[in-house]
């Protein structure tokens, strides 16, 4: 092994590139290599990024050969996928990449599937009776199919295909039902509204015990009421915990996932929404309080075990919350110390140009629309 730790990121087109990388620069012997799908991405162009190669992803077994090539080119020492595609193609060709290298811990891939979809995770937990809100998927969206699996208003629409709340819909009665619903739409899944809030928590598991995680509720909506929160507030919560733990046993999971869960009120008690089986968004808040998920990833592959690590609680927020902050109260730009000890502003600070990149990107796609 070089004296550096050669780490290949091999999705760095994915959503949560930006944010792994930013979380793997903080340890020094890290040398991060990124390949990517797509010539030009916000990976490519950050300060953290040793070496950044593009190919054209035409099919999985040129992927694998290309994997592989790197492996042996760059003396890759460990392979760290972000997203759920690509994770999930490690998990399926883990056999075929080279013996040299080593890949973070994953879950087998019956639980991969379970977790990452929706009627497959309801199914689990009914099965394993894990709080969760009663939910159908179907391609009879006439209302007496709710009626008949014992589904009440308030209900929530969730596209099957889309990511980030977009495209959530939520019906408040049989009546808005009737008026919104298209019977040609196809395969839907139909979910309980539950009155309460929303909590998340993150884990690294090894074979269903959990080793690390941070528990994060949020304070600043996003652009709409089921997307991504831009602020946190993070605590312990044993209780929240307690479910996500039977989760992850049953599942029996191992690596990382995000848990998204929702406090209901009339029962007094936590319910699995959905898990996330990839790197997420908000991985920065776990950083800033002391848990760096993707290095315990990686001590966990190389060493088989992590430190266990208990997280600091307090307030964090994403750059689009600052801005939105600073928007609504022009005032909090003066809050120095704030911004740089418990907001994104550092990481932006210390490697702008991904995110300029990404400005420079959103602009020409908002000209190129209203030019149409």
């Amino acid at each position: 092994m070089s004296a550096k730790l050669n780490v290949l990121i091999p999705d760095g087109d994915s959503t949560w590139a930006m944010a792994v990388i930013h979380c793997l620069c903080k340890i020094k012997d890290y040398r991060l290599f990124v390949l990517s799908n797509k010539k030009r991405t916000p990976s490519k162009y950050s300060r953290y990024t040793y070496k950044y190669s593009f190919v054209e992803r035409t099919s999985d077994q040129l992927w694998l050969d290309v994997i592989n090539t790197k492996v042996k080119s760059y003396n890759i020492d460990i392979i760290i996928p972000i997203a759920e595609n690509e994770i999930m193609f490690f998990i399926e060709n883990r056999l075929k990449i080279l013996d040299s290298v080593k890949l973070i811990p994953m879950p087998k891939i019956s639980a991969f599937k379970t977790a990452s979809n929706k009627r497959a995770l309801s199914e689990f937990c009914d099965l394993y009776k894990i709080p969760h809100p009663k939910s159908i998927l179907t391609d009879k969206p006439e209302i007496d199919t709710l009626y008949q699996n014992d589904i009440s208003f308030p209900i929530l629409i969730k596209p099957l295909d889309q990511k980030g709340g977009d495209g959530i819909v939520k019906v408040n009665n049989p009546q808005d039902y009737e008026a919104i619903i298209n019977r040609d739409m196809g395969s839907m899944f139909i979910q309980e509204f539950i009155e309460g809030y929303d909590i998340d928590c993150s884990v690294l598991c090894h074979e269903g015990n959990i080793l690390s995680y941070t528990i994060q509720r949020g304070n600043l909506k996003g652009h709409n009421d089921f997307a991504p929160q831009l602020g946190f507030d993070l605590y312990d919560n044993p209780d929240v915990l307690s479910v996500v733990n039977d989760v992850m046993s049953a599942l029996n999971w191992s690596g990382i996932a995000h848990v998204d869960l929702r406090y209901d009120e009339k029962s007094n008690r936590y319910c699995i929404i959905e898990i996330n089986p990839r790197f997420w968004g908000s991985i920065g808040a776990s950083l800033n309080a002391g848990v760096n998920f993707p290095h315990l990833s990686i001590e966990l592959a190389l060493h088989n075990t992590v430190q266990s690590i208990q997280f600091n609680k307090g307030e964090y927020m994403r750059l689009k919350g600052v801005i939105k902050t600073i928007k609504r109260r022009p005032g909090f730009i003066f809050k120095r110390n704030y911004m740089l000890e418990r907001t994104e502003a550092k990481s932006f600070l210390n490697d702008p140009m991904p995110t300029v990149y990404r400005f420079i990107e959103w602009s020409g796609r908002k000209l190129k629309r209203n030019s149409n």
